[in-house]
């Protein structure tokens, strides 16, 4: 039998060098390797551009220009989901009855559409949006405070348009409580995120160093890093790396103060990836629960040790591969005391049990049976 979906992505998926698009990526080629033919549509922006590759796992990609600045702007409906519409996108979606997966609150400016009515709709819940945006305007500078609280304000009002999903798809423990409590008729289902790494391959023995990774040029990434050097190490003698992309130039600065901080700007994948592989401990803070971080499940697949705040840890299931640490203190001494812990076979298999309910194949099965083709 013939299996079609189309895909509606809030950027394109390529590269994979974000959360957001990572599970994109990934679920695309998961769903190809079964069979399904997929029609992307992407919103291109930024300085992100058409990637050939996509052909190859999809019968055909389509691209769509955000609306940025002032045409993306509405009176009542949220910027992230207003500059994201298209006609063209719609005259597409309503030539065949194929399945519609929407990807994030983002995409879903047609999901209530009354001619897709009859097409089976199913969004991917990346967070919950209007949180995430609340936080955000609680670390950032005055005029982007007042934008990230109008578009949270905006967020939580729209969010009521799920309801004309069959189903949503969940990433993370809590948005599952949070979704099943707020709705009755679309199906809540937790499909785990889609990501690199399907084996364990964690290195044994020690590292000398500890990390913390991540796009520096979100303010909720910047605002952690800052929080690491200036609470945690800045009394400790152990090696501290940040590495992520676009660092700001206050970070870079105090990231030079410090004898035991190295600052690793725009790491290319391979040496990201080298970074992860030879820490011994993996920093996971977060300022707020939003979804469940990639990054987390990175370090969890293909490093040794890893500190989370609560905020961090939001999945029951790892919270024995986790150290959780909230309190300045409960840091300090989480570090301290991990850097003396060896990563040895007991672990590593421990791990490796526990992660097998994280991997692509389980979430890909978990999907396909919540689409009716």
């Amino acid at each position: 039998m013939k299996r079609e979906l189309h895909i509606v992505s809030f950027d394109i998926p390529l590269p994979a060098n974000y959360g957001g698009v990572i599970d994109v990526f990934y679920k695309i080629k998961a769903l190809y390797e079964q069979g399904i033919e997929i029609t992307l549509h992407c919103y291109q922006y930024s300085d992100r551009s058409p990637q050939e590759e996509l052909n190859h796992y999809c019968k055909e990609v389509f691209y769509y220009r955000r609306k940025i600045g002032f045409y993306g702007i509405s009176a009542s409906l949220p910027y992230i989901v207003y500059s994201r519409r298209s006609k063209k996108l719609l005259h597409r979606l309503q030539k065949t009855y194929a399945p519609i997966l929407f990807e994030g609150l983002h995409t879903c400016y047609y999901l209530n559409h009354k001619s897709l009515k009859s097409h089976f709709k199913i969004v991917r819940c990346h967070n919950i949006e209007h949180e995430y945006y609340k936080k955000l305007a609680e670390h950032t500078s005055k005029t982007k405070k007042i934008y990230f609280q109008t578009e949270s304000d905006r967020l939580q009002r729209y969010e009521t348009v799920l309801e004309n999903a069959q189903v949503l798809a969940t990433i993370s423990d809590d948005d599952q409580i949070y979704f099943e409590a707020r709705y009755v008729q679309p199906e809540v289902k937790k499909v785990n995120a889609f990501h690199t790494d399907q084996e364990v391959t964690s290195l044994l023995g020690n590292g000398d160093y500890s990390l913390f990774h991540g796009s520096l040029n979100v303010s909720e990434n910047d605002h952690s890093a800052r929080f690491l050097i200036e609470h945690i190490f800045n009394d400790l003698d152990n090696q501290l790396i940040i590495a992520g992309k676009e660092p700001s130039f206050e970070l870079q600065k105090l990231c030079a103060k410090k004898d035991n901080v190295t600052l690793v700007s725009d790491p290319d994948w391979d040496q990201l990836n080298n970074l992860i592989a030879n820490a011994h401990i993996h920093l996971m803070h977060a300022s707020q629960k939003s979804g469940l971080k990639l990054k987390l499940l990175k370090a969890l697949f293909s490093g040794r040790h890893v500190i989370a705040n609560k905020d961090m840890a939001t999945e029951k299931s790892i919270f024995d591969h986790v150290v959780i640490a909230n309190s300045n203190k409960q840091w300090k001494d989480a570090v301290l005391k991990l850097m003396k812990k060896n990563f040895d076979e007991d672990l590593l298999k421990e791990r490796t049990a526990t992660m097998i309910e994280f991997k692509n194949d389980k979430s890909l099965h978990l999907l396909i049976d919540s689409i009716t083709f």
